[in-house]
């Protein structure tokens, strides 16, 4: 009897897992690695055959197995979430229909889709190769990376934290120089190097931490609760976001793994791979170093480590459009099969995040109107030369001759997708409305913001958002549903500059040196920031000059790489459109289209120095990556301070959830709901937005979301948070800018009952004659 091989094993072992989990004993060490193979494993392995025939190299098809592999399970979901209803099913997402679900369409997939043919293992020791040494820094890394947050949430020191940062940035730099290392051996670095960076952020806190994850979380919650996913029913444009909703209950219900670190882990190692296939992409057209270098750029950005970890939704639409990347540095297959896959992955990534999505369309929308420009123009000089004129040459962009990957019609697919999903799908398409009516009255002169406006200062923002309050609550407010503004005038507020870390032993020895440590971390991140750009620059026109010395970019890049700038130029020109969807961010997404060329322009710019190229490009990636990852600041202090290597600073003050606060905001919601039950009307409860943003998920009735004085009624509940006890401070978001300002002590005491305390949160309520 012939042994099971290939796809006639993933099968098996997918109807296995599908009984483990339906009727095995729910333990952990059963469950997991069942629930796992059903989520990711076996639609990987099915998918890999497909992406063979889409991608040339054996590691492209396995990384683009996986991205087919989410956008199946969205689908999945979504499918199962639409039509078992129609059959009487109203709580569909369950344990028992997502199993059943998962294996059948996998086993269905393995049974249509063509398997790929045995790739030929090369005839080297597996240490030969590289993957022992890797392996060995991957374990250090990993175990570094999340003792050093485990020793900052029990109230340690950094010193782990910031050895693990050091560790990433060697290792990297180890692999920048390692080009006989196997292809598969400097992957697997970049995903240690990459999981680690996150970790440090993801595993900060025992609860829920961050911005953005707190809404997601809140609505993942809903969904798990209910079984069912109702588009339209919520229009929240989070709602609508499949990564948030559907993809992580598939986990949830799968696996042992707690909701919490769905979030906190699971999604974080997920999105490791990002870039990976940024390496992966880059490697097709260029040479390893080019190929490293982009990956390093990407990784070490400060978007990838402080802020990506916060935004899961963020995190799985990423995945699939560093897939797509793979598709455009490929040469070896059908352009027809690679614009499916491209139109495929581009659904997927509407149906994760919506400016994500928004963000790829108007790169691809530039691209082909500069591919349509630059054929254009072509057209002309060649009716110039046929008229007896002598043009200049016309230089061919790119490597490549043939149309671009990505015609107008995909780009008006793609967009039609958005638009369908956020409009008549979803009802969710009301942020894009406001965004862009806000974005033309800026166009139009109407709003005092734009390319050439005057940034409003700390004092500004907060005064003019002191006037719309009053303007906003000017006729109850005659009704005395708040307070009168003879009594609130009483308490003056003020902003106070940007709080930065108090000086660490090694910068107070360099204040003492007459080194003005704060305004040299400040400088130095701005040329960090001007690094990136004059390497965009000079990377473009060393590929212009340099040509095959550097890398022959396809003219699929170059086209891409002028949309993703001209992206960044949308966004700086209208500046509510930064607001809404966050230049940085854009910034992480572009670079998978311009990393390659800010590669090849540091390479360009080191080869003048001949012999000393290589030394002088690490050393230029190390000051770089000390600086952004915040390693420098975090050792001489005087700085922000980022919540990865810090119990201190802003991003910890307005990010970090403590167990006080939450024990303190369950009392509050528990009192709130025994005097709705008791009257039939809930009371108001109110605290300050970052308060309210870091415990959403604990609150179940209505809160106001700011304390600013003119907007205090008489009649409710106040909460204060650790920040607010600790430092006197409340900081606001005002037009995208964290604003901070000093709250007047007597307020509250003078105004309220304070009727809940403890050493990290208080609860006033009405004052004694209310």
């Amino acid at each position: 009897m012939t042994p099971l091989r290939g796809r006639g094993l993933v099968v098996l072992s997918t109807a296995l897992c599908c009984l483990l989990i339906l009727l095995a004993p729910a333990v952990r060490i059963i469950q997991d690695p069942a629930g796992l193979w059903l989520i990711i494993g076996a639609p990987t392995c099915v998918y890999y055959g497909t992406a063979r025939r889409v991608v040339s190299t054996p590691d492209g098809a396995a990384l683009l197995a996986f991205g087919f592999t989410i956008l199946h399970d969205l689908l999945v979901l979504l499918g199962l979430d639409l039509v078992l209803p129609l059959f009487g099913d109203e709580h569909p997402l369950q344990l028992a229909p997502i199993t059943l679900a998962f294996a059948a369409v996998t086993i269905l997939v393995g049974a249509l889709t063509p398997e790929a043919q045995p790739v030929a293992r090369e005839p080297l020791w597996w240490h030969r190769r590289g993957f022992g040494p890797v392996l060995a820094l991957g374990a250090l890394i990993l175990v570094l990376s999340v003792a050093g947050p485990i020793r900052l949430n029990n109230g340690f020191g950094s010193a782990v934290s910031i050895t693990a940062m050091v560790v990433i940035v060697a290792a990297l730099l180890f692999l920048l120089f390692k080009q006989r290392y196997s292809v598969g051996a400097i992957e697997l670095g970049i995903y240690f190097a990459a999981a680690g960076i996150l970790l440090l952020t993801s595993l900060r806190g025992w609860l829920i931490t961050g911005h953005d994850v707190q809404t997601e979380f809140a609505y993942y919650s809903d969904v798990l609760a209910s079984g069912r996913w109702e588009p339209g029913h919520v229009h929240n444009a989070y709602y609508a976001c499949l990564s948030v909703t559907l993809f992580p209950v598939s986990f949830a219900h799968l696996t042992a793994i707690s909701d919490v670190y769905i979030f906190k882990v699971v999604e974080p190692l997920l999105f490791a791979v990002t870039p990976v296939l940024l390496f992966r992409g880059v490697r097709n057209v260029a040479s390893h170093q080019v190929a490293m270098l982009s990956a390093i750029f990407f990784i070490i950005f400060p978007t990838f480590s402080t802020d990506m970890t916060y935004m899961s939704r963020q995190e799985i639409a990423f995945i699939l459009v560093g897939c797509a990347t793979l598709l455009v540095t490929e040469r070896a297959t059908a352009p027809l099969a690679r614009r499916i896959a491209f139109g495929a992955l581009m659904v997927g990534v509407v149906l994760s995040h919506y400016s994500t999505a928004y963000i790829v369309i108007i790169i691809c929308g530039i691209a082909v109107v500069a591919d349509l420009a630059l054929r254009l123009w072509s057209r002309l000089r060649r009716r110039a030369h046929e008229s007896g004129g002598r043009p200049r040459r016309v230089p061919r962009i790119g490597g490549q001759a043939t149309a671009a990957l990505v015609p107008w019609w995909l780009v008006v697919f793609a967009a039609a997708a958005a638009f369908l999903w956020a409009g008549p799908v979803t009802h969710t398409d009301s942020q894009v409305q406001s965004t862009l009516s806000a974005a033309i009255s800026q166009l139009e002169g109407n709003a005092s913001s734009g390319l050439f406006a005057t940034k409003q200062t700390s004092t500004q923002l907060l005064s003019g958002y002191q006037k719309s309050a009053v303007t906003a609550t000017a006729k109850d407010r005659a009704k005395g549903v708040y307070w009168p503004l003879s009594a609130v005038d009483e308490y003056p507020i003020t902003t106070v500059g940007t709080q930065y870390q108090p000086l660490t032993g090694t910068g107070r020895r360099l204040q003492q040196a007459g080194i003005g440590v704060t305004g040299a971390n400040v400088l130095a991140r701005s040329i960090d920031d001007r690094t990136y750009e004059l390497l965009i620059i000079a990377g473009l026109a060393g590929v212009w000059f340099a040509g095959r010395r550097l890398f022959t970019p396809l003219k699929d890049q170059v086209l891409l790489s002028v949309g993703a700038l001209g992206m960044l130029g949308v966004l700086t020109v209208v500046p509510q459109l930064s607001v809404d969807y966050g230049i940085l961010r854009a910034f992480q997404e572009g670079m998978y289209f311009f990393a390659p060329f800010m590669a090849a322009g540091l390479i360009w710019i080191c080869g003048l120095l001949k012999r000393w190229a290589r030394p002088a490009a690490a050393v230029v990636v190390a000051v770089i990556a000390s600086t952004m990852t915040g390693v420098v600041p975090q050792l001489t202090g005087g700085y922000l301070g980022i919540l990865s290597m810090s119990n201190e600073g802003q991003y910890y003050n307005i990010h970090y959830p403590t167990d006080s606060e939450r024990t303190g905001a369950q009392w509050l919601n528990a009192m709130a709901l025994a005097q709705k039950r008791k009257s039939g009307t809930a009371p108001v409860l109110q605290t300050d937005f970052y308060t309210y943003d870091t415990m959403q998920t604990v609150f179940t009735n209505p809160v106001l979301p700011d304390l600013l004085p003119q907007w205090l009624r008489p009649g409710g509940y106040q909460f204060v948070g650790q920040t607010m006890l600790r430092t006197g401070r409340v900081s606001i978001r005002i037009n995208g800018q964290i604003v901070t300002y000093t709250y007047p002590p007597q307020l509250l005491d003078t105004q309220y009952n304070k009727i809940y305390a403890s050493d990290g949160a208080e609860v006033y309520g009405p004052e004694m004659n209310n």
